[in-house]
């Protein structure tokens, strides 16, 4: 969607609130058939930016964090030319729960930036600007000041990845917002990203399974299950909502490639947790019961394949470990969808 001459990727609604405009991953009506943690999640910005072209020599973009309870109090945004990261002086930019303001000066040296992006087949034409909003938390768009206009549609790619799952999906403990798994699967495979993480809320809602099934705007889809409900669940729980979400997009998406993994390795595996793998058998057994070609199990172990791949809660990973699982999980992807 647009708002002041700029495109908010990844963003389905912008509320006017106070000063500025809380931003939403999904419409109202999907909101109101999440359970009550993902409708909050919603609102959590990972995966979005602010795109477009500038038109002044220089901008300033302010935004401002809500405050949290459960999130540190300061996010990380970070600005890119196209598929280029923006210089120190620029990036990244410490985001506060006060509003804070920021200063994007064009590169002097844009029409060489363009050229190279343009003949090594990079993913974004470098006259787009991109503001990567911070992943773990609400972040509120304030304003923008200078001359700026949106983005052209040959300027981004064409091909979309989507990725439903939990925090470890949101980006949680990326370093910043260009390091999660989603993001540099994305940016290996060539695509964009529209990312569907909600943290401590990926309960397979149906609202969440019939949004996504709705859009037609993603190539191929991947999806993270379990994690957020394995200590408040029981198996039969589980399994009954791993069906009824996997058919639901499936039954729509049928010549479409869908990658399904479960947890990555945890606590629950350095704990010897039996459950661990009883949620692990039925996501793959949900999957193959699918019998499609292009649906696809991949085990969350041999994505995140050891223990040091992980932060010291032993449940996200570290930004090492979202790097591991990036690179397994394009290798997969590739082996089925191509290049």
């Amino acid at each position: 969607m647009l708002l002041d001459q700029i495109e908010l990727y990844n963003i389905q609604e912008a509320v006017k609130v106070g000063d500025g405009y809380r931003l939403s991953r999904v419409p109202a009506f999907v909101r109101e058939g999440l359970n009550g943690h993902a409708a909050l999640r919603a609102f959590n910005t990972c995966g979005s930016e602010l795109r477009f072209r500038m038109v002044s020599d220089e901008v300033k973009v302010t935004l401002r964090r809500e405050h949290a309870d459960t999130a540190t109090r300061n996010g990380v945004a970070e600005v890119f030319f196209g598929s280029f990261q923006a210089p120190y002086g620029i990036t990244p930019q410490v985001i506060s729960t006060e509003a804070t303001t920021f200063v994007i000066k064009k590169p002097d040296h844009i029409d060489q930036l363009k050229l190279l992006a343009k003949n090594q087949s990079m993913r974004f034409d470098a006259e787009l600007v991109r503001v990567l909003l911070p992943y773990d938390w609400e972040c509120r768009y304030i304003s923008i000041e200078g001359e700026v206009l949106p983005p052209l549609a040959e300027q981004s790619p064409t091909r979309k990845m989507l990725s439903y799952g939990s925090s470890i999906t949101h980006g949680g403990d990326a370093l910043g917002p260009s390091g999660t798994y989603a993001m540099r699967t994305a940016e290996k495979l060539g695509v964009d990203l529209i990312s569907m993480g909600f943290a401590g809320s990926a309960h397979m809602d149906e609202a969440a399974a019939r949004y996504i099934a709705s859009r037609e705007d993603w190539e191929f889809a991947t999806f993270e299950m379990g994690i957020n409900v394995f200590r408040i669940w029981e198996p039969e729980q589980f399994a009954e909502k791993v069906r009824s979400f996997v058919q639901a997009i499936a039954e729509q998406h049928r010549d479409r490639w869908l990658f399904f993994t479960d947890m990555f390795t945890c606590v629950h595996d350095a704990e010897d947790n039996p459950k661990a793998e009883q949620f692990r058998r039925i996501v793959q057994e949900n999957v193959e019961q699918l019998g499609l070609p292009n649906a696809v199990y991949i085990s969350g172990r041999k994505l995140l394949t050891s223990f040091a791949g992980l932060s010291a809660d032993l449940i996200h990973p570290s930004a090492a470990g979202q790097e591991e699982i990036s690179e397994h999980l394009t290798r997969h992807i590739l082996q089925h969808i191509g290049g």
